[in-house]
């Protein structure tokens, strides 16, 4: 498909950078982490040409080579992606934004991984303070991320934060008809 499609059209096009992401997506699926970051970094070079540094495609392509980073453990390389990502998202999608959110889960994440827990409560709190205004208190996504958030109490051996998160979570679960088999 990407040969037929650099043989129709220049090869600095969007539907080549769309093919290599999706070309990208499955390597990293199959375990190929150096041909899909190889793939994403193509997709990522014809993008920055064509869309500039601020768009959403743009974003999409960064995060995907982050998740390599991190899937690969280089953590340090997929934060400084994760970073990047969280400021072409707010910057082409807005700050309250679910993709956002994501991304400020994973920085959450690396941070907690990496012992660094002050950090990781910073944006797993922004990540959650952001669902509650796009979805409400009472959504299992805010579950979720009371739960990372508990997570990281316990880590911290915060008893009191982390009974109150995971409480929190444990009604809006009970609230939204799950039991505990679920």
């Amino acid at each position: 498909v990407l040969r037929i499609r650099r043989d129709a059209s220049d090869d600095d096009d969007l539907d080549v950078a769309s093919t290599l992401n999706s070309i990208g997506l499955l390597l990293f699926k199959q375990g190929l982490h150096k041909l899909a970051l190889a793939s994403f970094t193509e997709s990522l070079r014809i993008r920055h040409k064509l869309l500039g540094h601020e768009h959403r495609d743009v974003a999409i392509v960064l995060y995907n080579i982050a998740t390599i980073h991190l899937e690969t453990g280089n953590e340090g390389e997929a934060m400084k992606f994760y970073e990047e990502t969280l400021e072409v998202e707010r910057a082409a999608l807005g700050p309250t934004h679910e993709d956002v959110v994501l991304t400020l889960q994973h920085i959450g994440q690396v941070h907690q991984q990496r012992g660094d827990l002050n950090q990781a409560l910073e944006y797993f709190l922004e990540a959650l303070a952001i669902e509650r205004e796009l979805m409400g208190s009472n959504s299992i996504r805010v579950a979720r991320t009371l739960n990372h958030i508990g997570n990281v109490y316990l880590q911290r051996g915060d008893v009191e934060n982390l009974m109150a998160s995971y409480s929190e979570a444990l009604r809006i679960y009970r609230d939204a008809g799950r039991n505990d088999s679920d």
